[in-house]
């Protein structure tokens, strides 16, 4: 086809990705009368259909009802990096009583790896992430996956390749000496909602039991994990992520920590370029298969 004349040209970059969304999300369980929904956000590339490695990911809203699309288009390098990322709802507070999240999160999984071939999703490459409170339930998943634990049923749950922390609560019972400033005594916090109406120090057993630090032991049995923290982080305290990353590497565990310095609690100067590298290197690296399209 002649062109007009001065008609400028722009080259058509056939190894581009974008991202893209289906217009509704999916149910993938009713709980306690209120349906929960994934938002699957895929990467496409013109004249390309194939299976592509999925991470799921939970996230946070002090457990109460979420917001799917907080951190959407911060994912966005994620899926154009070739990964499907299915952005899961759980019953929030005060409904979803611990380890209500855990389930949920353990639910949604299972549902997925039951409609991998409906979502383009490659079954055998599949990692799970989580910010704050989306974090915490993550973490809980990463302490328990290959356990009977914290789960509605012994039906076995598909492998993960790596489990991602993005600040994520770690201990219940030292909130408070990690963020002095914070009153964790009221009834009406986050943390005693998810607790049932206890605060930590009103029922520390529940505390111990919704904290990853009571599973993790040097026997048991988890996959590699990745912790992101911003050092100036006013909402979970910084030192949260310190004591995971010590505690698990004291019992062998598999954990990477990086600090991010200066970053609030999941503001955009957490969620920049490096940091966005890291957990892209960090998928690429635990992933089976050759994804040599891009």
């Amino acid at each position: 086809m002649k062109l007009p004349k001065d008609v400028k040209i722009i080259k058509g970059d056939h190894g581009n990705v974008r991202a893209r969304m289906e217009r509704e999300d999916v149910v993938y369980q009713r709980k306690a009368g209120k349906n929960l929904h994934i938002r699957f956000i895929y990467p496409q590339q013109d004249r390309v259909e194939r299976k592509y490695p999925l991470i799921m990911h939970i996230q946070g809203s002090a457990w109460f009802e979420q917001n799917l699309n907080d951190h959407l288009l911060d994912f966005k390098e994620i899926v154009t990096a070739g990964y499907v990322v299915a952005i899961v709802e759980y019953l929030p507070v005060p409904y979803g009583i611990f380890p209500s999240q855990v389930e949920d999160a353990k639910t949604a999984m299972r549902y997925i790896t039951k409609h991998a071939d409906d979502h383009l999703i490659d079954p055998d490459n599949l990692f799970v992430m989580g910010d704050s409170s989306g974090g915490h339930t993550a973490l809980m998943c990463w302490a328990t996956w290959n356990t009977n634990k914290l789960d509605t049923t012994t039906q076995p749950l598909p492998q993960i390749r790596a489990f991602i922390d993005l600040y994520g609560v770690v201990d219940l019972a030292t909130l408070s000496e990690d963020h002095p400033d914070e009153n964790y005594e009221s009834i009406g916090t986050p943390e005693a909602q998810l607790l049932g109406g206890y605060t930590p120090t009103q029922n520390p057993k529940a505390a111990q039991k919704a904290s990853v630090l009571h599973y993790i032991t040097e026997s048991t049995q988890t996959d590699p994990l990745l912790i992101l923290h911003g050092t100036k982080d006013s909402l979970v305290p910084f030192n949260q992520s310190v004591r995971l990353f010590v505690h698990s590497q004291k019992m062998n565990q598999k954990v990477t920590f990086y600090a991010v310095e200066d970053a609030d609690h999941g503001q955009s100067v957490f969620y920049n370029e490096q940091t966005m590298q890291v957990i892209i290197d960090f998928l690429d690296k635990h992933k089976t298969s050759n994804y040599d399209w891009f």
